[in-house]
């Protein structure tokens, strides 16, 4: 399982086999037309080198018996979090849902976000990060804690959400609480909100490293993970949730019919309800990014 910046950086040294992707027989119903994080990884082209087999997006969780009407924009969080203290978190970087938080919320705040799609090397990174470190220094004091501990994960984080010591988490997974609620992990009080105009989004793969000594019984593997039986497992909410790599319109009649019978799920946005995909930041603003949070904040 791989993305972002540990597929850069293994393509980057030459640690991937292939290319071996278009040489899979399902790879033909994948929809790369919609979908592009699935030809470009965190701004990075994939060149064959990775086998998609999901799709995530960043959504908020809150429980909607304490919370009536969420916080719909990154700007309202801190004023949000000022009259209900205490009673928000994220998990703390470089956890890869607390650095999701931190992009999400810069992407919102930069003046010019666009310069997030190149390196960082090639941007002001003091300029362009400023308003995200004054915006958190305001949040900080009314977080969960005071700001002064952090959940290690996303599922500590859930389990606060569960525990009623928060009202509201991120989460990548749209499907994340219904499948929860599903497993009795979360109140079915939980529903799930984005943000107005739109989320980060990206796709998950799985790639062969370059001395595999099964690299044809990988690339079984990864064909596998991209058929409709597999895809339609993974996207039930009763196992995972997660929403599919593949084009319906692909489809034969019979799969699209059993993709449509899935149910969505209690507490998960319906397509056009979730809103517009926003593309991941080129992998090297996650380190300095992470670093800077790290030399600010953590105790």
């Amino acid at each position: 399982w791989i993305n972002g910046e540990n597929f850069a950086a293994m393509k980057r040294e030459g640690l991937l086999y292939g290319p071996f992707v278009e040489r899979l027989p399902n790879y033909r119903l994948v929809d790369v037309e919609n979908k592009p994080s699935i030809t470009r990884d965190f701004t990075v082209p994939v060149d064959g080198l990775e086998a998609p087999w999901g799709m995530a997006q960043v959504v908020f969780m809150y429980d909607a018996d304490r919370v009536p009407e969420p916080p719909r924009r990154i700007t309202e969080f801190a004023s949000w979090a000022a009259e209900n203290p205490g009673r928000l978190a994220y998990p703390q970087p470089p956890d890869f849902l607390g650095s999701t938080f931190l992009k999400q919320a810069l992407i919102a705040l930069a003046a010019a976000p666009e310069a997030l799609q190149e390196p960082v090397a090639e941007a002001d990174f003091e300029q362009v990060t400023a308003p995200l470190w004054a915006w958190l220094d305001a949040l900080h004091p009314h977080l969960w804690r005071k700001g002064r501990l952090f959940p290690q994960s996303g599922p500590a984080a859930r389990q606060l959400l569960a525990d009623a010591e928060i009202d509201i988490a991120i989460s990548f997974n749209p499907g994340e609480a219904s499948s929860q609620i599903a497993q009795g992990l979360l109140p079915d009080t939980v529903r799930t909100f984005v943000l107005e105009g739109g989320t980060l989004g990206n796709t998950h793969f799985v790639a062969i490293p370059f001395n595999a000594n099964a690299k044809a019984g990988a690339m079984v593997v990864a064909n596998f993970l991209m058929s409709p039986e597999a895809q339609l497992e993974k996207q039930n909410p009763d196992v995972w949730g997660d929403a599919t790599v593949l084009a319906l319109d692909k489809l034969s009649a019979e799969d699209r019919a059993r993709f449509d019978a899935v149910p969505r799920g209690i507490a998960t946005l319906s397509p056009d309800v979730l809103g517009p995909t926003l593309p991941e930041p080129h992998p090297s603003w996650v380190v300095r990014i992470e670093e800077e949070w790290k030399r600010r904040f953590e105790r």
